[in-house]
């Protein structure tokens, strides 16, 4: 035992002084090995479903569900929206964005496509009409885009799916 010790001890310095190499030689063969990027995610959603923010690498997507900001089939903001909008203005004023926000919003498949691509519009305008009134926001551009029923999040079979696809997204690129 104290022979296996001694030379374990004897073979010590040799050890660390290899490591040093051994790391570089590492070094050299992963050096050609592609780097992979990997866009990390975050979604978040409030408990009754009525918000979610989806946080990428690149950008920040606030989604309201209509519900919490229009009457069934009006594009008229309800009474509760502004403190929703106000909360958004602020996220919006804070990223410092450079890059226009866009302001999207959708329908379900229920009615005429050209009914849907109408309202979205419209609810999207009406959201933009806010922000753009926002003090905090005189030097942010904004774009409003109505897509009516296409990209829905939800199957539009059931009603709690409709329900999520009745939405207006505030979309910030960072930049």
């Amino acid at each position: 035992m104290v022979r296996f010790r001694t030379a374990a001890l004897a073979a010590l310095p040799a050890v660390l002084l290899a490591a040093p190499y051994a790391h570089a030689d590492e070094r050299k063969n992963t050096a050609d090995i592609p780097a992979r990027h990997y866009d990390i995610v975050s979604r978040v959603e409030s408990l009754d479903g009525t918000e979610r923010t989806v946080d990428q690498d690149k950008q920040v997507t606030y989604g309201l569900q209509s519900k919490v900001l229009f009457a069934k089939d009006s594009a008229e903001l309800s009474a509760q929206a502004q403190s929703r909008l106000d909360d958004i203005a602020a996220k919006i004023a804070r990223s410092g964005t450079t890059q226009p926000v866009k302001v999207n919003g959708y329908t379900d498949d229920l009615g005429s496509a050209e009914h849907g691509l109408t309202l979205s519009r419209d609810r999207a305008e009406a959201v933009l009409e806010v922000l753009e009134k926002d003090p905090r926001l005189a030097k942010t551009r904004f774009a409003a885009t109505g897509y009516g029923e296409k990209n829905p999040i939800a199957d539009n079979d059931t009603e709690s799916g409709r329900v999520k696809n009745r939405r207006v997204e505030i979309v910030i690129t960072r930049g």
